[in-house]
């Protein structure tokens, strides 16, 4: 009877190692399994929230932009549908002339004009540019190349030392008494350096910096929220990509509306990776804990076979 008794717990013993030996490997391979559901199901979560983010910001600064623009438009349009300076323009009086271009940058709107020019007869008049720019050699061909009405054009000036990107507006000035085009205002801004644009299209944004681009060319300064390697921004621009993650920064590129229409400006974001280290960690955490159950589950069986063996 003894010898039976022994019999059966050797075989419980055995079966209970090979059960062991089996559990082990599916144990591992389901805690893998489902450490690999919960990182990609965290990895699409996050991907998703971040993308719809960076839409949000784009959306927003796209508004912005168009409010910056319809504000400088409104700007132009009233000051050469005003018949006091077609009347100037006919008088030839240029002194008049600048004060009443002193008049238009002292309006709403009017400190953001970094160009602002009269034409008389198809020719270069005067004008009251920022003094930042020397733009005399510029002059003709900004007044050949630039359309008429409502429609903002970019373009590169090539003053010394290095081409400026401008962003122009023209207007005709008519004649009351006739109706004819006396002259023509020009309005416009200059890209390179106007922090004052990028702020107002990053105003309120955090842990994302903002970079203008032209032809996929950084425009000017970039708006800088939080510490980014500068090899990250040259991996971005030269990837060609229109969204993507870098180094655990999440990136976005589009096109800005001018015009109604996609330009070749663009505006590049770029966030920090905050967001992809937390992720990193989340990562870990399951990991761990993948590992602390599988450990726990196989503790079992050694205590029951300890059990089973004090029982006999």
């Amino acid at each position: 009877m003894l010898s039976v008794i022994r019999s059966n717990s050797l075989r419980a013993n055995r079966l209970i190692g090979i059960a062991t030996t089996l559990l082990f490997p599916l144990l591992l391979l389901l805690a893998m399994t489902l450490l690999l559901l919960i990182y990609r199901s965290t990895s699409a979560m996050v991907n998703d929230s971040i993308s719809h983010q960076l839409q949000e910001i784009n959306d927003r600064s796209q508004s912005r932009l168009d409010s910056y623009l319809s504000g400088l438009d409104n700007l132009l349009s009233s000051t050469a549908e005003n018949p006091e300076l077609a009347n100037i323009l006919l008088q030839n009086d240029r002194q008049a002339a600048k004060q009443q271009l002193e008049k238009t940058l002292d309006h709403s709107y009017g400190e953001y004009l970094d160009l602002l020019i009269l034409t008389r007869q198809d020719q270069y008049w005067t004008n009251m540019n920022s003094p930042l720019y020397l733009l005399e050699h510029s002059l003709k061909p900004l007044i050949t190349n630039t359309p008429y009405y409502n429609k903002w054009t970019s373009m590169e000036l090539d003053p010394s030392p290095s081409p400026l990107i401008a962003v122009i507006q023209r207007y005709p000035i008519l004649s009351a008494n006739s109706g004819q085009i006396t002259g023509s205002i020009f309005g416009g801004l200059i890209l390179n350096d106007n922090l004052t644009l990028l702020s107002l299209l990053g105003k309120g944004i955090k842990d994302t910096n903002l970079q203008l681009l032209l032809q996929g060319k950084p425009v000017g300064p970039a708006l800088i929220n939080t510490d980014i390697p500068s090899s990250v921004f040259d991996q971005v621009l030269s990837s060609k990509q229109h969204q993507g993650q870098i180094k655990g920064h999440y990136f976005s590129q589009q096109p800005l509306l001018i015009n109604g229409e996609p330009s070749e400006l663009s505006l590049l974001l770029l966030t920090d990776n905050t967001a992809f280290q937390q992720l990193k960690k989340a990562n870990i955490y399951h990991m761990l804990l993948a590992l602390v159950l599988v450990l726990v589950a196989l503790s079992v069986v050694p205590l029951y076979r300890l059990k089973a063996n004090a029982r006999y």
